[in-house]
């Protein structure tokens, strides 16, 4: 198996051809945040430079749970909160993790690399 990918997908006839999807590069992230940013209302303490740099190995699906979880753990602390601050991003930035391991970004670089298409 090539990460979740089943070999006997991969025969002729099944699949033609698979594509990687590479996790958000810096500008990406930030314009995640910056569309999530639009619906919550986030303190001025929350520096969206710093989210950015700590989000390095998250897809975009984790960076938009780590916002949902910071307005949930404000929401926790007190229910009537009107923002959303760094205390709750960093909270939920240890809760959570990018789930997707090194090792299999390199499974899938390898796989471009022997098979075609373009090199990630």
């Amino acid at each position: 198996m090539i990460g979740h990918i089943e070999w006997a997908l991969m025969r002729p006839g099944r699949l033609d051809r698979v594509i990687f999807v590479p996790l958000p590069d810096a500008d990406t992230r930030r314009e995640i945040f910056a569309l999530q940013f639009r619906n919550t209302p986030v303190h001025p303490s929350v520096h969206l430079k710093d989210l950015v740099t700590r989000t390095e190995r998250y897809s975009g699906a984790e960076i938009t749970a780590v916002c949902r979880e910071a307005a949930l753990q404000a929401l926790q602390e007190d229910i009537t909160a009107q923002q959303v601050n760094a205390g709750h991003f960093d909270s939920a930035l240890n809760t959570v993790r990018p789930r997707i391991p090194q090792t299999l970004l390199q499974t899938y670089a390898n796989y471009q690399r022997e098979h075609g298409g373009p090199r990630i």
